[in-house]
């Protein structure tokens, strides 16, 4: 009776001890607010698959392109109940200093991927871990180069080709996105940097096409009606890009052949009309930041803090040809099998 007696306590002790916690996956959040594309598509789907393989448990929420929606869905993210770990955020229209504000009142580590803050935000805030506590990183595209190495192919290319004005000079007009985006800033910084360190090129004028097909295609006949002699447009996105292309055939202008075009994102359509010919370039391949954020996240969530090395990262596009397109194309198509990463092994 005594072993009965012993054996019965201990299925009552069994049953009443509180049981340990499950051990819940860390929770991240990601406020999408870029412009629907395949490239912003292509930077979710990586970073799905990272935090799939790291057992995160990611969150992603729209928030169009327009700051009061980004604002009104980080602040009830950051007072409701699902409340993450970690915000992960792409700023524009302005907006960054207020989003890291409304993360540092919540105590949520916040880390800005993909659209930054503004010249002037920075001025007075700085970097990640400076002003504010809670602003743990940021990974960047180099915009600035990006728009720098885009300007110099085409015009290098439309010199090859002899397409110059009388002044002997490459005639340029460009496709700007939404003035107040730190892309666009950035972009546009790198195409006027290139045109100032040549004797052999003039930017005629750059507009505002706000990242749109549709602007691109109404605003490129309008300039090459004010400027027929321009022989390049630099576009700062291929939807601008292609939107431009696709003005030119009622004008009687055939793209790459009478006007030379570049634009940026490796958007499947652009990289097709690189193929044919009919587009110089296009500037691309920071859609690995989310993926590589959602290493970097899982690592400093365990212990391992990335500021030993680094809390702000620029990632650096490459320009995809007609000489290299069929190269990189084969490359991505392998490349982009998310799924077949494990994206364990980057993990420290």
């Amino acid at each position: 009776m005594k072993r009965a007696s012993v054996l019965l306590l201990a299925l009552l002790v069994c049953l009443v001890a509180p049981r340990a916690p499950a051990v819940q996956p860390m929770k991240v959040t990601f406020i999408r607010a870029s412009t629907p594309g395949p490239w912003a598509d292509e930077l979710l789907a990586a970073m799905q698959a990272a935090a799939e393989d790291l057992g995160v448990d990611l969150s992603v929420y729209e928030a169009g392109h327009w700051p009061g929606e980004t604002l009104t869905r980080v602040r009830g993210l950051l007072n409701g109940p699902d409340r993450p770990d970690y915000l992960v955020v792409s700023v524009h229209r302005a907006i960054g200093a207020r989003v890291i504000e409304l993360a540092e009142q919540a105590r949520v580590p916040v880390f800005v991927l993909n659209a930054g803050l503004l010249e002037k935000e920075r001025t007075r805030y700085g970097g990640p871990r400076e002003h504010f506590r809670y602003w743990i990183g940021q990974m960047l595209p180099d915009d600035e180069k990006a728009g720098y190495e885009l300007a110099n192919r085409l015009v290098d290319e439309a010199l090859r080709r002899k397409q110059v004005a009388p002044d002997g000079r490459v005639h340029l007009i460009a496709l700007g996105g939404t003035p107040v985006d730190q892309a666009t800033v950035e972009r546009e910084k790198g195409l006027r940097r290139a045109v100032s360190e040549r004797d052999d090129a003039i930017l005629l004028q750059l507009v505002s096409a706000e990242w749109s097909f549709e602007e691109a295609a109404r605003k490129t006949p309008l300039l090459l009606r004010r400027y027929p002699e321009a022989t390049v447009i630099w576009a700062a996105s291929d939807a601008m890009a292609l939107g431009a292309l696709a003005s030119l055939h009622p004008l009687g202008r055939e793209p790459g052949t009478h006007i030379l075009v570049g634009g940026a994102n490796w958007e499947p359509r652009a990289l097709e009309a690189v193929r044919r010919g009919e587009m110089v370039a296009t500037v691309d391949g920071h859609f690995l930041e989310g993926a590589w954020v959602m290493v970097l996240l899982y690592d400093h969530h365990h212990g391992l803090d990335f500021a030993r090395e680094r809390v702000d990262w620029r990632s650096e596009m490459l320009l995809i040809t007609r000489e290299n397109q069929a190269r990189c194309l084969q490359f991505l198509r392998d490349s982009r099998r998310w799924e077949a990463v494990d994206f364990r092994a980057f993990s420290k």
